[in-house]
């Protein structure tokens, strides 16, 4: 009595513990013995490889230093980087008035003409409406955006062009916001104390030859006169090595600017590595520069030659001047030198069967192995070319879409999955 007592009273637990001990059993039975029929697949998708190259790229540039013969304070008259025709005026020097704070007077004049050039921009177009106010926000915004990603990245290259660009944008929201007079009182104020620094006597520069591109003082480097055409048609790997270990020319005049005849510049890129298969003369490249906000430019390779340390120095030119380029004596440059298109094998789904190079597939429920032929390879992938370019084959060859299998055990082809 008291068992059967005992078996109504506990008979669903007596149960439950039951099924949960066959439900334990099952489990361990799939995992130690089924586990060899659980496939991993992911489907074959096309790619695109591109392959870059990096070094330092050298300038190689026609500029031609303007020059006064003792120091003065330097007030430009045309835009840095514009294109100035024949007899524009370019510079104007101012002497006696500052020689014992020339240091501190120019940068005093080079902030107050920075100052004017941002009141000037921030002018409102006449009939502009106050409706024009909210895009004026919400491109300050962007501006602000740009300097945070700039900062957080670490490049500083083009922080104060984005910094009055976003002054820019808020001077013209207030302008349509408050007081409209507050810009024109601003600009006239800056002028008068530009006015106040410009005393004593003055040269002014003229382009006297044919048109050219401008710059000023700020972008004189001391190299001019050293990273030279002239230099670079001669140039060997002892030379380059010369030219690099050169120290900026500063004798003699006073530099005030230079401008540039032509349209053409070179630069010289020093690679670490042999790589001159990578390159044909004549052939047009795309190059990167990183800090020059990562702009892209097509440049043509002119020649090739050994730089004496077991690297390439590759000579490429460029036949535009874009204004917003940063031309940087030495700078990084990144080249793409080829690209590899085909279909994206994962490492671990690459298998050699009799000699051939493929994957399994799962197909119908059945394990198929696949052909690949590889004409590119990196550490977790290959790149397989695509079937329409490949011949003819006892085996057939991987296709897109095709369901490539990247884990299973004991496989082979034709194994069926129920």
């Amino acid at each position: 009595m008291k068992r059967k007592r005992f078996l109504r009273l506990h008979i669903g637990r007596i149960a439950l513990t039951f099924l949960l001990l066959c439900l334990i059993i099952y489990t361990c039975y799939h995992a130690l013995w089924s586990s060899e029929g659980s496939l991993l697949t992911t489907p074959a998708k096309s790619i695109s490889d591109t392959r870059l190259i990096s070094g330092n790229a050298w300038l190689f540039r026609d500029e031609t230093v303007l020059t006064v013969p003792q120091a003065g304070l330097v007030n430009s008259l045309a835009d840095n980087g514009a294109k100035v025709g024949k007899n524009a005026a370019l510079t104007e020097v101012w002497f006696g008035e500052h020689e014992a704070t020339l240091k501190e007077t120019q940068a005093r004049l080079d902030l107050i003409n920075r100052t004017i050039d941002v009141l000037e921009a921030s002018v409102l177009p006449a009939g502009t409406p106050v409706s024009k106010a909210e895009s004026y926000r919400l491109q300050a915004l962007s501006e602000l955006s740009k300097i945070r990603m700039a900062i957080r990245a670490g490049d500083l290259s083009g922080l104060s062009e984005m910094e009055d660009a976003l002054l820019v944008s808020l001077n013209r929201y207030g302008a349509l916001t408050g007081d409209a007079e507050a810009i024109a009182n601003a600009l006239e104020t800056a002028k008068s104390e530009r006015d106040a620094l410009l005393k004593g006597e003055k040269e002014i520069k003229y382009n006297t030859e044919s048109s050219a591109y401008y710059y000023g003082l700020s972008e004189v480097d001391g190299y001019e006169s050293i990273f030279t055409e002239q230099a670079l048609e001669t140039l060997t790997a002892e030379s380059f090595a010369e030219l690099k270990r050169a120290t900026p020319n500063e004798g003699g005049a006073y530099a005030v600017g230079k401008v540039c005849y032509g349209y053409s510049w070179r630069v010289a890129v020093d690679f670490s590595q042999e790589c001159e298969d990578l390159f044909v003369i004549g052939q047009t490249y795309s190059v990167c520069f990183p800090e020059n906000h990562d702009m892209t430019l097509e440049l043509i390779c002119e020649r090739l030659l050994d730089n004496g340390e077991g690297g390439t120095v590759a000579v490429l030119r460029s036949d535009v001047t874009p204004l917003e380029f940063q031309y940087l004596r030495v700078q990084s440059a990144e080249i793409t030198v080829g690209s590899t298109e085909g279909i994206y094998v994962p490492r671990q789904a690459y298998v050699s069967l009799g000699g051939l190079d493929g994957v399994y597939v799962f197909e119908d429920g059945t394990v198929r192995f696949r052909r690949i032929l590889v004409v590119y390879e990196d550490d977790g992938y290959l790149i397989a070319s695509f079937e329409d370019n490949l011949p003819e084959h006892e085996k057939a060859y991987l296709s897109l879409n095709d369901l490539m299998i990247t884990s299973g055990k004991n496989l082979y082809d034709g194994k069926v999955y129920s």
